[in-house]
């Protein structure tokens, strides 16, 4: 039992590693090799826990796909108010980019690179999300807590506002994330929310 947990230890390491390496340097130029030179470890004998760099990618963009897919089973199941349902989505997104950022940075940056059949049931997962985001918004915007607007523009708005942390906050870390978090969603609700 200890010994399958130092393994799969060792493999959290090594995507952790990796993930930083396809940050800083892009997917496509990293190499196995790389990998190895930042986790401390020949090559070869990252293949006791990794079986390919594509398999290192997958894991980060499932993983975190994963992630997105739970907590938004969670919010759209209660009875939870729109505006309520989309702070929380949006606190769950400046938190994940803001404390997973290199984690982060690859699913958004780097997923393109993910073969088939992973690239579809990934994107499938994304535009399902991303519906279910949408279909929130236009919650909100029939209930009237929401400012009439096309809910796509909406999203991405605050996607895209929210996804500059993943290169930004990790330079900044002596920021409470709390109140990143409070600033962010203040600003980004303010956009929204009907007074």
């Amino acid at each position: 039992m200890a010994k399958t947990e130092a393994k799969k230890s060792k493999k959290q390491i090594i995507i952790e590693e990796a993930a930083t390496l396809f940050r800083e340097k892009g997917y496509s130029a990293t190499t196995m090799r790389d990998i190895a030179a930042k986790v401390g470890v020949e090559a070869a004998s990252l293949y006791n826990h990794i079986t390919s760099k594509e398999q290192i990618l997958s894991k980060i963009c499932f993983s975190l796909a994963e992630t997105y897919t739970t907590k938004m089973n969670i919010i759209i199941s209660t009875d939870d108010s729109s505006i309520n349902k989309i702070k929380d989505l949006l606190f769950l997104h400046v938190e994940i980019n803001a404390m997973s950022s290199p984690l982060a940075s690859v699913m958004n940056d780097e997923w393109r690179h993910l073969t088939e059949p992973e690239r579809s049931e990934f994107l499938e997962k994304r535009r399902t999300y991303e519906n279910h985001f949408i279909t929130i918004i236009e919650q909100g915007i029939s209930d009237g807590t929401l400012v009439d607007m096309d809910p796509k523009i909406a999203l991405y708005t605050m996607l895209s506002s929210i996804r500059w942390l993943q290169h930004w906050y990790h330079a900044n870390r002596d920021m409470e994330v709390e109140s990143v978090k409070n600033t962010i969603i203040g600003l980004l609700m303010n956009g929204i929310q009907k007074s």
